[in-house]
């Protein structure tokens, strides 16, 4: 047990030192979903447009103690990714005996690409998911007779878990699942534990819908059109559950995710034979999760980060299940052939995600990564380069010039690699809301010059035009990576600043 219990905490801080060198290291750039969460952490409200406050609140901590760098924005990723594997450890530890299976379920974990990633990017998963697992964590110390405080740990956690995303409500249906699969459990539907806690998380909620009430209600809308199907063909319906499931196995890895489905099937059939409601909280939590993904993938556009949290008690799961592959009476082949393809699911995923995070590996070796495969130079790659040709260009211009674009993510790079980190703003030219039109700013601009950034190299649009008496091209600055031509940007500047004409958003 102890050499388990050392290989474990071993691990954990490898991982650890290995994350916080990526952030440090300075090789990748915010994306832009982390420089607009980093807007709101210099903007701290009750809520933002699309999302709870946690986010920000983590950010703008992290940054006032250390300052506005790519390193302090990321920490609390890093700090959250590893209280995360240490909540699959505890967590395994409270269900299986020994240390073998919470080993095994934490390497599972930290080596799922979703996992990795959400270790290092600063968006609202890590938060998320760390409250998802603890909330699970408390309710695991639920008992036929015992476990009263342990609904209000959870009743926290649940709140906590709101602040961040508001898919932590799913938790709501899974834990209704769990007691009603569970006989032994059902007497705590008559208990007013459980319905305390949900008050107290609706509790730590409710300054958001205080927030949304008196701003119109946008993180609603933005939920709904986000869920919404409509307009798609029934060509475009039917491949939706095969796409959502081929994004599962891209950010899960295929030889995890067969791990995972076996896992999660293995404690629901365990839990039932067994009658033990731990094994039966594992599958609950898990399998609800993606199976509604799914099934909604057919009916609408999903992410495929959006399942991220079924896999955090599957990786549990996964962990005692392989556990048991070298139990008394296993075939000491069919022992040897078991551990192998775990060794090969484990390996696969954690050779394959240096290559993703650092391409020029690969050219080492002669092989030039596909363009497709490149998502770090796509999202990541330029964003600083375009900052110093901005500023470099608002040096020449009046002081009062101010600066934007047509796309919120343009513009929160901007604000954060422009030097002097300066206010942006994003105008509307056919597109949903974000989180800048809520923070509005154009009317004090009236008679300004400006500075506008847009994707590609074309001319300026017209509405640009017809928003300032001059406009020119400043420049078009060109973004490659590893030799790669990937996406040009065009600066102008207009002078004499006369607004934009009001128009409605296609949408939240």
């Amino acid at each position: 047990m102890r050499s388990y219990r050392d290989l474990a905490l071993g691990w954990l801080l490898l991982l650890t030192l290995l994350h916080l060198w990526m952030i440090a290291s300075g090789r990748w750039p915010l994306s832009a979903d982390e420089a607009h969460y980093w807007e709101w952490s210099r903007r701290l409200d009750w809520s933002y447009y699309s999302k709870g406050p946690m986010v920000a609140y983590l950010i703008a901590l992290s940054t006032r103690l250390g300052g506005h760098t790519e390193f302090w924005v990321r920490l609390p990723a890093v700090l959250l990714g590893t209280a995360t594997a240490g909540i699959a450890y505890l967590l395994a530890r409270r269900i299986f005996p020994g240390a073998r299976a919470a080993f095994f379920g934490m390497v599972i974990l930290s080596v799922m690409p979703l996992y990795a990633i959400g270790a290092v990017l600063m968006t609202i998963d890590p938060p998320f998911v760390f409250c998802w697992g603890l909330a699970w964590l408390c309710l695991s110390r639920v008992r036929q007779r015992q476990g009263d405080l342990a609904w209000y740990g959870a009743g926290i956690a649940f709140g906590l878990g709101l602040l961040s995303k508001y898919t932590m409500f799913m938790l709501l249906p899974c834990v209704f699942l769990w007691l009603l699969c569970s006989p032994r459990l059902h007497h705590w539907f008559r208990r007013r534990e459980p319905y305390e806690a949900l008050a107290l998380g609706l509790l730590i909620f409710s300054p958001l819908v205080v927030w949304n009430a008196r701003h119109g209600w946008p993180s609603l809308g933005h939920v709904l059109a986000q869920a919404g199907g409509g307009g798609r063909s029934l060509a475009t319906s039917l491949l939706g559950g095969p796409e959502f499931l081929a994004g599962q196995l891209g950010v899960v890895s295929p030889l995890l995710f067969a791990i995972f489905v076996g896992g999660v099937t293995w404690a629901w059939r365990e839990g039932i034979r067994q009658e033990r409601d731990d094994l039966l909280l594992l599958a609950c939590a898990a399998a609800p999760v993606f199976l509604f993904f799914q099934v909604w993938s057919f009916f609408s556009k999903v992410q495929a980060n959006w399942a991220a949290h079924a896999y955090l008690t599957a990786a549990v799961a996964a962990g005692g299940w392989c556990a048991t592959w070298s139990a008394p009476g296993m075939r000491h082949r069919m022992t040897r052939r078991l551990n192998r393809f775990l060794m090969a699911a484990i390996l696969l995923p954690a050779l394959l995600l240096p290559i993703v995070f650092a391409p020029g590996l690969v050219e080492v070796f002669g092989v030039r990564m596909p363009a497709w495969a490149d998502l770090v130079g796509k999202r990541l790659q330029g964003w600083p380069e375009l900052g110093q040709a901005v500023g470099a260009a608002m040096e020449k211009a009046p002081s009062s010039s101010f600066l934007a674009s047509d796309r919120y993510q343009i513009a929160s790079e901007l604000a954060f690699y422009v030097p002097g980190a300066p206010t942006t703003y994003t105008a509307n030219f056919g597109r949903r809301m974000n989180q800048y039109d809520l923070w509005g700013g154009w009317d004090a601009l009236s008679g300004k010059d400006g500075f506008f950034v847009i994707y590609g190299a074309a001319e300026p649009p017209e509405a640009l035009r017809a928003a300032f008496r001059s406009v020119e091209r400043v420049r078009v600055v060109p973004i490659t990576s590893h030799g790669r031509h990937l996406h040009d940007f065009s600066i102008f500047y207009g002078q004499e600043f006369r607004g934009f004409p009001p128009r409605l958003f296609d949408g939240f």
